[in-house]
């Protein structure tokens, strides 16, 4: 398999089956936490990495074999908002299946209207927000070039407020990063800007 790995059990969604729609390590962020080491391709630009008919194809042959499996998750060892065809993709999912559609992602192109256009269509997003200022933000996420944190937060917030679906927020406690009294007042104050139905606090 090219695109779809598992089904996996996940310690959020049940059991997941995994679609990655990018390349391995491309990515906007390059987080300190991450289980895959520094980001390879960092770039921000949206590309359709590959065609929406090759992974539907590829879905098609795994439904055929009728395994179990909770939801789709589209998330993959990068961005998956990076991809061009993100909304494509979930919509042709949806015309094959019942089962629930989630995006994992970092959020960092909330502030694109395309992008959030693309996210509504899932019955589930996955954001994250690691950082409360633009130094944790560089500390901590390790962001590409001119991307800064109100930009990322704004978008967050819009799309929270617009979405559909449910919004499951998480954070990633980094020892002696923003895990500390000043950082946690500093989350209370943004959580309180964004609605969401759950979130998840996280330790690498």
């Amino acid at each position: 398999m090219n695109y779809i790995y598992g089904p996996i059990p996940s310690r959020r969604l049940g059991i997941s089956l995994g679609i990655s729609p990018i390349p391995k390590k491309t990515c906007n962020y390059s987080c300190v936490y991450c289980q895959l080491g520094r980001t390879d391709k960092m770039t921000h630009q949206r590309q359709m990495f590959y065609e929406v008919k090759d992974i539907l194809k590829e879905l098609d042959e795994v439904l055929k074999k009728d395994i179990y499996f909770d939801v789709i998750t589209i998330v993959g060892e990068g961005e998956p908002t990076l991809y061009l065809g993100l909304g494509e993709l979930i919509l042709g999912i949806k015309k094959k299946t019942t089962k629930t559609v989630a995006v994992i992602t970092n959020g960092a192109l909330l502030y694109d209207a395309s992008v959030r256009k693309d996210l509504n269509y899932a019955d589930i997003v996955l954001p994250t927000l690691d950082a409360y200022d633009q130094a944790s933000f560089k500390r901590i996420n390790r962001p590409v070039r001119n991307l800064n944190f109100d930009q990322v937060f704004d978008g967050l917030v819009t799309f929270s407020k617009m979405y559909q679906g449910k919004l499951w927020l998480e954070m990633m406690f980094v020892k002696d990063m923003n895990d500390d009294e000043y950082s946690l007042d500093q989350y209370r104050k943004l959580i309180k800007k964004i609605k969401y139905n759950k979130l998840y606090l996280n330790t690498p």
